[in-house]
């Protein structure tokens, strides 16, 4: 096999070629719709050496690659300032991780190739009632001959109004318990009863969407797993979507404190630590903080392909992860003083680092939110890593 320092030059070598040199200027007056297409047509060029989804194994139309290799693909791609996939998170890891575990033959022949290859999926799990409280959803999928009828809400669902398909979870026994009673279906977003209503953030885009689901029809197909498991089986979606997913965000933040380092501190000062100031003190605190996270984020994608269960550690990576991205861009903010209130003139979100630094400062928070917010997922730390008790014990 390859070494891995032959690899990272074969990578390095590929992207230095492939990167389209002007396309952020090319990009910046596309609309949404226009922009997911250069998105696809790039994934589409990353697929032909396995790039697009290095982590899915080569016979589903991913790269096979193994964790080191991965984590090399993700910062060569970065350093070479490869366009980020944004419009296809759902698609490059939720998908193939939920229905090569729990899926129908059927169902990973039909969607997880095509997934990959670049139709886009959305996820409609959080609702406005219940967003980290997800075993409190209340959309009703009613069970009849042949399917379900599916009536409520979602929200929060990242493009959506670009999506072909979602990965949905509605109640299918609302007499059950909240943690069961549950089920995971896929739906059509171009069936009769589905309203897509854009949510437009502080940054001025329209990333995430409302979902409106009015009496739709779902055929008993397209139910992942068992009728009401869909509790258990959406544990390895947000598992993803707070781990391994991880992995290409984390070498992009350490590309961005690498940026901030770049653009505002001396590196002169940084060999005489009686010279040190806080700027280079801050960015060395980022960047140790940044290789820990990534430590720790590519030790959960390995126990994951190993068998074992990594939700716990996930949970670790994800507020540690959005905590780096806001104190990273938050750094970029403050130090590029009034060009940071400069806006950008793309009305896309083209990814976490644009070289605009209040705009992504303010689009880093929702990485708090998204896939769970950290302080949900802080209890998780201290039950289930720290052992420590739900409730306070008094004395």
């Amino acid at each position: 096999m390859e070494s891995t320092a032959d690899f990272r030059s074969s990578v390095a070598a590929w992207f230095a070629e492939h990167v389209p040199d002007d396309w952020e200027s090319r990009t910046d007056a596309m609309d949404v719709t226009q922009w997911a297409e250069f998105q696809r047509d790039w994934l589409r060029t990353l697929n032909t050496v396995g790039f697009g989804a290095p982590h899915v194994p080569a016979e589903w139309g991913g790269g096979g690659f193994d964790v080191a290799r991965q984590a090399i693909i993700y910062e060569e791609g970065t350093r070479a300032n490869s366009p980020a996939l944004k419009a296809y998170t759902i698609s490059l890891h939720h998908v193939p991780s939920t229905l090569l575990k729990a899926g129908t033959a059927q169902q990973q022949e039909r969607y997880v190739r095509d997934a990959i290859d670049g139709t886009i999926w959305c996820q409609g799990f959080s609702e406005p009632g219940a967003g980290s409280d997800l075993a409190s959803l209340r959309t009703q999928a009613v069970p009849v001959e042949g399917g379900y009828r599916v009536s409520g809400q979602k929200i929060w669902s990242s493009n959506a109004q670009l999506a072909r398909w979602c990965l949905l979870l509605a109640r299918t026994d609302p007499a059950a318990p909240r943690h069961q009673g549950i089920s995971y279906l896929i739906m059509d977003m171009q069936d009769p009863g589905v309203e897509v209503r854009p949510i437009r953030t502080a940054t001025g885009h329209t990333e995430f969407c409302e979902i409106f689901l009015d009496n739709v029809w779902i055929p008993s197909v397209s139910l992942i797993g068992a009728e009401n498991d869909g509790w258990n089986i959406a544990q390895r979606t947000l598992a993803t979507e707070r781990g391994p997913i991880a992995v290409e965000t984390i070498e992009r933040m350490m590309v961005g404190v690498q940026y901030v380092l770049d653009q505002f501190v001396d590196r002169d000062r940084l060999t005489d630590s009686a010279e040190l100031d806080h700027r280079a003190m801050a960015v060395a605190e980022l960047l140790a903080q940044g290789l820990a996270v990534r430590s720790v984020a590519q030790d959960a994608v390995d126990l994951i392909e190993r068998g074992g269960n990594a939700a716990a550690l996930a949970s670790l990576i994800k507020v540690s992860s959005s905590d780096l991205l806001r104190r990273s861009t938050d750094l970029g903010s403050v130090y590029s003083a009034d060009d940071a209130f400069v806006m950008p003139g793309h009305t896309h979100p083209r990814g976490w680092f644009t070289g605009h630094e209040m705009s992504d400062f303010v689009n880093s928070w929702a990485w708090s939110i998204a896939g769970g917010t950290n302080e949900i997922q802080q209890n998780i730390i201290a039950e289930r890593i720290l052992g420590l008790p739900k409730e306070p014990r008094l004395p």
